[in-house]
């Protein structure tokens, strides 16, 4: 990330520049995005229920990012339980286990997503939360690719070099490697004072 706000640096001097570039996520980074965009109540994504109910609920948290082969893999602890309170006491299945969610990185109409999306854990309870989970986690693998080019940005506008702005943005490739995703773009960016 940091290469890329350099570069972008370097290209702003002129007002207007059209560039290409490479922009290198970390998967700690990616990890942090995640439990602050969408990981919100309290580092947790809460699926079903709320953090006030302790017989039916479901939530995912602690996200762990990584790569197998030519799949983005990401990793949540999942906690559930589906139960009904009888005579003052919670009666029904619940545990904690690993879920993972994973897919092949593409960029089309301005989103980068996750194709081929799989839903898995080695757990006999998940066919009990398996369609819970992929009906409120598969619309988080879809990001609109703009947004994470303006967040970086925002960061230089801050930072005094004027009013930044994305005009247009195209992607290339996108790459998976040991520790990071590298993004291939071609940018139109404007500065003004």
């Amino acid at each position: 990330m940091r290469a890329f706000a350099l570069g972008l640096v370097l290209v702003l001097s002129s007002g207007e520049a059209a560039t290409a570039g490479k922009l290198d996520v970390a998967y700690a980074s990616m990890e942090r995005l995640i439990v602050s965009k969408f990981l919100t109540e309290g580092g947790r994504r809460y699926l079903q229920g709320s953090p006030e109910e302790t017989c039916a609920y479901a939530f995912v948290q602690e996200p762990r990012v990584s790569a197998s082969g030519a799949r983005l893999e990401l990793r949540f602890l999942f906690a559930g339980r589906a139960g009904k309170q009888v005579a003052g006491r919670c009666v029904g299945a619940g545990d904690n286990f690993d879920i993972t969610v994973s897919g092949v990185p593409r960029y089309a109409d301005g989103d980068i997503f996750l194709d081929e999306a799989t839903f898995e854990a080695d757990h006999k309870l998940f066919a009990v939360f398996a369609m819970l989970i992929e009906r409120q986690l598969a619309p988080l693998l879809r990001i609109r690719a703009s947004t994470l080019v303006e967040s970086y940005i925002a960061q230089l506008s801050s930072r005094g070099a004027g009013t930044v702005g994305l005009e247009s943005m195209d992607i290339d490739s996108i790459e998976l490697g040991v520790s990071s995703v590298v993004i291939e773009a071609d940018f139109v960016v404007t500065v003004k004072p």
